[in-house]
Parts: structure tokens; sequence; C-alpha cells
């Protein structure tokens, strides 16, 4: 553990460095953007991977936590969106993702582990629990770039885009990689949910009943807000309340456990 809060110190430091230079360009009245919070955000990945890399190895029991599962769910959405900021701007959810990336590592170093996948559970239930994530974080990211539609939509509508000048990406782009993630993270979890009934002997037992009940209902958001959009199209204030709702109905299932069977069970 002293070899991973070692790595935590810098990696927190360059997230929080990154994020705060991040959002500095965004509201930059000048065209040019400096790549130093790029690379700072690089560095930071490579520190994040360290330390997954440094806990599974330093972790002595056969299960991996509940917070492990968020870190290395917070790299991925990191490095997805970094990856996409290649190919189109994203300075918008840049900072948000490097702040949200130093809190999971926070939490990974300070916070009690709780039990999560344990690594003898059979074949069938671990495919379940890793697609049921990827869906997770697929999903995650297509929120993230829903509000991103909205708000150049609101940029557009007010005539405001001088904000950001040339950091905004085209409307229509970011649209088509918002329908495109939703169509990809839904598929993966009706598949996951598909696993679910084939692997888990009864989805409705307790344990499994609200995790079975909020992710089908999430399933069911989603793909309603897709048929909806491509038969009439939506604006881009309904896809961030249908992404919204999603996005929060797998939260609670996936990580809400003790808060739903306390509060609203």
């Amino acid at each position: 553990m002293d070899y991973t809060f070692a790595v935590y110190v810098p990696t927190f430091c360059l997230y929080l460095w990154a994020g705060i230079a991040l959002t500095k360009a965004f509201f930059s009245p000048h065209n040019q953007v400096s790549k130093l919070p790029h690379y700072l955000l690089y560095a930071a990945t490579l520190g994040h991977l360290a330390i997954i890399l440094l806990t599974n190895i330093n972790n002595q029991s056969e299960q991996l936590t509940m917070t492990q599962v968020a870190v290395l769910l917070a790299w991925l959405v990191t490095v997805t969106m970094l990856t996409a900021n290649a190919y189109i701007k994203n300075l918008v959810f840049l900072p948000v993702v490097s702040l949200f990336s130093a809190l999971f590592i926070t939490l990974q170093i300070f916070v009690p582990q709780t039990a999560g996948i344990h690594v003898n559970m059979s074949f069938g239930l671990i495919s379940h629990i890793i697609l049921s994530l990827f869906a997770f974080g697929v999903l995650s990211i297509s929120f993230l770039y829903a509000l991103q539609l909205s708000y150049i939509n609101y940029q557009l509508k007010h005539k405001q885009i001088s904000l950001a000048n040339n950091q905004l990406p085209p409307l229509l782009s970011v649209e088509h990689i918002l329908t495109k993630l939703m169509i990809v993270g839904t598929i993966l979890l009706a598949i996951a949910l598909a696993s679910g009934f084939i692997f888990i002997p009864n989805m409705f037992a307790d344990g499994y009943a609200h995790k079975t009940i909020l992710s089908s209902s999430a399933f069911l958001v989603y793909a309603l807000a897709l048929l909806l959009h491509h038969f009439s199209g939506l604006k881009a204030r309904i896809l961030v309340t249908f992404n919204l709702v999603g996005v929060t109905l797998l939260t609670l299932a996936y990580f809400g456990s003790r808060f739903v069977r306390e509060i609203i069970l």
C-alpha cells in the first residue's frame, strides 16, 4: 500500500492540475489552446493505471472490491474521453472526468474496501458482471455527451458561441457519437441482462431483485429513447433527460444496494 500511496499523490496532483488547466483553457478567449493540460492528463492516466496494477498486486483476498471496480471504470472513461478528443473536441468534459478520476482514486486509497467480485465465481457470473460494468461505463460516457449536446445547443440557440470560441465541437458530430454510444451501451446492457438470467439461478431472489428491476428499467429507458429518436427525433433536452434517468437507475442498481434496501425499500 506504501507504493500505491506514493503513486497516488503525484497522480492526484496531476489530475487536479489538468482539471484546473483544462477549465481555464475552455474559458480562454484565445483560439490557441496549450497542449500542457493534455500532457498532464496523459501522465495522470498512466499513474492511474499504475494504481490499479499495484492495488491488484497487493490485494491478498480473492475478490475485486467495488472501489477497485469504480477506479477501473473511471480510468476507462477518462482514457475514452481523452482518445475521443483527438477526433472531436470535448474540452467541456475533460475537466469533469479529470476531477472525477481524482475523486475515485482518493476513494480507492482512503475508503474502507467492501465486497465485490470474487475470483472464484463461475465464468458465467463473472462475464455477467463484466458486461454490466462495461455497459455502465459506455452509458456513463453517453450521458456526458448528452450534456455536451445540450450545452452546445443552448449556446447556438442563444448565440453565445463566443464564450468558448473554437472549443465547441460540431453539434451533429456530438449527436452522432451520442447515438452510437447509446446503441452500444444498450446492446451491452441487454446482453448483460440476458447473461444474468442464464447464469444466475433466480434474478429476483433477495440481493438480486432490486438490481434486476432497476437494470431492466434502465434498459427500457434507453431502448425507448433510441426508438423515439430514430422515428421522430428528440430535442437535446429530452435526450439529456433520458440519459440522466437511465444512468441514475444503473448507478442505483450497481452501486446503491444499501441505499435501495434501506431507504427505498
